[in-house]
């Protein structure tokens, strides 16, 4: 009966994220993994470049195997008590994504500009849109929460449900460690070898996922009367044009349906032809097709695992 008991870990951490969102930083799981990466790290920066990539991909490796001691502790807790299973699995799993905090950032983002306040230091590091040291418009603000509340679908949601759906909960935490290893190191610049085991790692395991994001959008934009069929065909069409193999899908589909042009200044330019600038609008309708797409996922997730309990009796 173990798929029921993922049935109830997958209803109750999303649950628990709709609840009380983001767990608070002295308590997260993923804060410990970026000190513990952050100490590991730091003597890999007086090595050249060889010594550099041997090393990142040791911390790496070694960074993942720890945080993969939740297996132990989930493999104990089952053949203790399946409800302590449960308890410790909602708990785990929720750091593992974040949903609400989502759009609750990309709400607090629009107040911000709406109300002609300067961004906050603490968050001008979500729009580090402008090549150079060009200042950042509004346009520019927009553009980026869109893009980021898209891209995020993917890495934040659809992907450690996807890993949780094959490897359980500790599938969703390598998941949550891999993604963590490439944002704090998986750079370019004068230590990018230190990074670029995580960088690629952190590509792999995203490949499939971001692909689906990319579905559950054009899905959402269906369901939320949006432009699903412009969604469909500038993600197939322009997906290759953002950096990477991996961010261009959901960052497409998400600019087709919502019929913007999404732009990272002196980087690239998504979706509308002519372009189309994004508004204030775009902000909330935004928020409203990541909450259908995500719902998507959620319940094709939930489906799917049932589809697995009753199939295997």
């Amino acid at each position: 009966m173990l798929k029921l008991e993922l049935i109830l870990i997958l209803v109750g951490a999303v649950l628990l994220d709709l609840l009380i969102g983001e767990y608070p930083t002295s308590l997260h799981p993923t804060v410990w993994a970026g000190r513990l990466i952050d100490a590991l790290i730091k003597p890999g920066f007086q090595l050249k470049p060889i010594g550099q990539l041997v090393y990142g991909a040791l911390v790496s490796l070694l960074t993942i195997t720890i945080s993969l001691a939740v297996f132990w502790l989930m493999t104990w807790c089952k053949d203790t008590n399946r409800w302590l299973f449960v308890l410790v699995g909602i708990l785990i799993f929720k750091s593992t994504f974040c949903i609400r905090e989502q759009w609750k950032v990309a709400r607090r983002t629009k107040e911000i500009i709406q109300n002609g306040r300067p961004v906050p230091q603490n968050m001008r590091g979500l729009f580090d849109t402008v090549k150079g040291n060009g200042s950042i418009s509004n346009k520019d603000i927009i553009s980026s929460s869109v893009r980021s509340i898209a891209e995020n679908a993917s890495d934040f949601v659809v992907a450690p449900f996807f890993y949780f759906l094959i490897f359980g909960v500790p599938g969703a935490v390598a998941h949550r460690v891999i993604n963590t290893l490439d944002n704090m190191i998986g750079y370019r610049g004068k230590f990018e070898y230190l990074g670029k085991f995580a960088a690629r790692l952190d590509d792999l395991v995203n490949f499939v996922p971001a692909r689906l994001t990319g579905l559950a959008i054009v899905l959402g934009a269906k369901f939320r009367n949006l432009d699903f069929r412009k969604s469909w065909t500038t993600m197939l069409t322009q997906h290759s044009l953002t950096p990477g193999p991996n961010g261009g899908w959901p960052m497409t589909a998400a600019a087709g349906a919502l019929g913007v042009t999404l732009a990272k200044r002196g980087h690239y330019s998504i979706g509308i032809d002519p372009p189309i600038d994004p508004d204030f609008s775009a902000i909330d309708r935004a928020i409203g097709l990541f909450i259908w797409s995500v719902s998507l996922w959620i319940i094709a997730s939930i489906c799917v695992l049932t589809a697995v309990l009753f199939i295997r009796g």
